[in-house]
């Protein structure tokens, strides 16, 4: 009866999991495909992540660790490295995992995000070991719940969503609501669902040793300059133009509001954020500022009141959980697995409408009660310390001991229509 793989490759074809999360396509994803690797090659299963070669700076092969190496595909003929245009080259990413894996026998394969699945069947298939897929985020979710100004998910993605999803021995979802919209929107098999919870590194991700919010008096607390965080991406779907506008309809009340958001994006669509804050004359109450690594980025969270997370779609929201740990209170949108990430009115507070005025109110109330703001912290440092990536991986372990068991389904299609383009 199989045990432990022989050896997992987890496949990441799109972003690599070197990149600096924040940036370009770089997010929670990056930490996760990291972070998981990690954990399984400390436990002893040897790990190979996939990535394709989109920068001159992506070394070929890098030995991060013992038992885990990255290696970075070159795709002949790309030349636009835009994650749509990554599709065409689906069949050379396969071609080189395969020549790369040697005899499949005890290996499985783990990819991430759907473009890396739809590889990630060719490689299956090929070598007869087994499929398991987290897509991370889905495009019927993400159109669901789009705002003014978000583009809508492509019909070849969606189409190669429904492909992956079939041709899958596993998926491995954040949430109970993940697992829900995956089989409702996408008829994912209920018993090929298993929901495991991402994680944080503890020595990374924690409460201050002395933390100088508990020492100050509750007088001096009131009068404090309160610092909110938001890190993402920055594109429309994060919400840092919702934010904005709160901040804006909080003005007129002088609250000693500062609002920091972390992270890139496009260039023209930072112009317009930062156009949008000298606007409304907030150069003083918000900055922008590049992103920074983890260990940075959670030092911000410490030091913060409150961190935001306006998206208007997120499969779990890491960036919420990770708050959490540091015992900083979280103000997030009522939306899919952030529903899960948070607990409204124990370690945050969710936000049921993502319009300004109903961002502003929540900020309002958590701003004008610094007492509410350390406990919903504490509160969330407890719940946080006991979901570690160590616990994640253990689960995910056993998911591909389970489908080592029962071996590999090739993909069949239900029809032509379920194929996406690329394939």
């Amino acid at each position: 009866m199989p045990g432990p793989p022989r050896h997992v490759h987890l496949l990441s074809m799109h972003t690599s999991p070197l990149a600096q999360p924040g940036v370009g396509d770089a997010g929670g994803m990056n930490v996760y495909v990291a972070h998981l690797a990690a954990e399984l090659a400390a436990g002893g299963i040897p790990v190979t992540l996939w990535a394709a070669r989109l920068s001159e700076t992506d070394p070929p092969r890098r030995r991060l660790a013992d038992r885990l190496e990255v290696r970075h595909v070159t795709l002949p003929g790309l030349a636009d490295p835009d994650k749509n245009q990554l599709r065409h080259h689906v069949g050379a990413f396969a071609d080189a995992i395969v020549a790369g894996a040697g005899d499949g026998s005890g290996q499985v394969v783990h990819a991430h995000y759907w473009l890396s699945a739809v590889a990630g069947a060719a490689v299956a298939d090929r070598l007869g070991v087994p499929l398991v897929t987290s897509l991370h985020t889905s495009a019927l979710v993400k159109n669901l719940h789009a705002s003014v100004g978000e583009t809508p998910e492509p019909d070849f993605r969606i189409a190669g969503e429904r492909y992956v999803v079939g041709a899958s021995d596993a998926l491995v979802v954040n949430t109970p609501t993940e697992a829900r919209q995956l089989h409702e929107l996408y008829r994912a098999p209920v018993e090929s669902l298993h929901v495991i919870t991402p994680g944080i590194d503890p020595h990374i991700h924690h409460p201050a040793r002395e933390d100088p919010r508990d020492a100050v008096d509750a007088a001096a607390a009131a009068d404090a300059r309160v610092e909110i965080l938001m890190a993402a991406r920055l594109q429309p779907l994060k919400g840092p133009e919702l934010l904005i506008e709160a901040i804006r309809l909080l003005a007129p009340d002088r609250l000693p509001v500062h609002l920091t958001i972390v992270g890139d994006g496009d260039p023209d669509y930072l112009a317009h954020l930062r156009r949008l804050v000298a606007r409304y004359a907030l150069d003083a109450s918000i900055s922008i500022v590049p992103a920074v690594p983890g260990p940075l980025l959670a030092d911000r969270m410490r030091a913060a009141d409150i961190v935001a997370v306006p998206s208007s779609s997120e499969t779990f929201g890491l960036v919420a959980l990770e708050a959490q740990a540091c015992a900083t209170p979280v103000v997030a949108s009522r939306i899919d697995g952030l529903t899960d990430a948070v607990r409204d009115r124990r370690t945050g507070v969710l936000v049921a409408d993502r319009t300004p005025r109903a961002w502003a109110d929540a900020l309002r109330a958590l701003v004008l009660d610094p007492a509410r703001r350390r406990a919903l912290g504490r509160a969330g440092a407890v719940r946080a310390a006991g979901m570690t990536w160590a616990v994640t991986a253990e689960r995910i372990a056993t998911v591909y001991a389970s489908v080592l068991r029962h071996g590999h389904h090739a993909a069949v299609p239900v029809s032509t229509a379920d194929v996406p383009a690329c394939c």
